[in-house]
């Protein structure tokens, strides 16, 4: 168990229940992205990354929650593992969004107004989605983080305290020390 001074209190929650929001709004504009394949063409969605991306995403924020509940080292093990894989997730959604919105631009002749109106909604729910991700890498990161820094600081290491304040012996008068010279004798020397 780690103790309590070891570990950060209530970030691991806040974060851990954004990572599941963002786990479901990732699946959601998912299924809606894949209705849209007949005209927005999406290496998002054909990697099945908002799929996997957010279940990883909901794991890693039950983990972090969990975690944060009971503190043991496998739960804190957990954790800090799947916020690694679900950054690794939001990172090739990054790419793939960035794929995504480079392949479906919006000049394209060919396209009646129908079409393209589906194609300006994908690009949105791409860029949408494109900032969820980048958010969540953050968010994993430092769930990470923040882990691993709880490991680090177990209860049972020494730790060195170096003491800043230094002894003055009050019954000691000061020495004498000459006093720096005048900016008036700096500016104009004598010769």
């Amino acid at each position: 168990m780690y103790t309590a001074e070891t570990l950060p209190k209530g970030k691991n929650r806040v974060m851990g229940t954004i990572q599941i929001m963002m786990g479901f709004l990732h699946i959601g504009f998912g299924i809606v992205l894949t209705t849209l394949t007949n005209v927005y063409t999406s290496v998002f969605v054909i990697g099945e990354i908002p799929f996997l991306g957010g279940v990883s995403f909901i794991i890693s924020g039950c983990l972090s929650i969990g975690a944060e509940k009971s503190p043991t080292e496998c739960a804190v093990k957990g954790s800090q593992t799947m916020n690694v894989i679900s950054a690794i997730f939001a990172l090739l959604g990054i790419v793939a969004f960035i794929v995504d919105l480079n392949l479906n631009g919006l000049y394209r002749s060919s396209l009646n107004s129908c079409s393209y109106l589906i194609l300006l909604a994908g690009n949105g729910i791409s860029i949408v989605l494109l900032i969820f991700t980048i958010l969540e890498f953050c968010i994993a990161v430092a769930t990470a983080n923040f882990w691993c820094r709880a490991t680090r600081l177990s209860s049972n290491e020494a730790m060195l305290i170096v003491p800043s304040a230094t002894r003055v012996d009050l019954a000691v008068p000061p020495a004498e020390l000459p006093q720096p010279p005048s900016y008036s004798e700096l500016a104009a020397p004598e010769v």
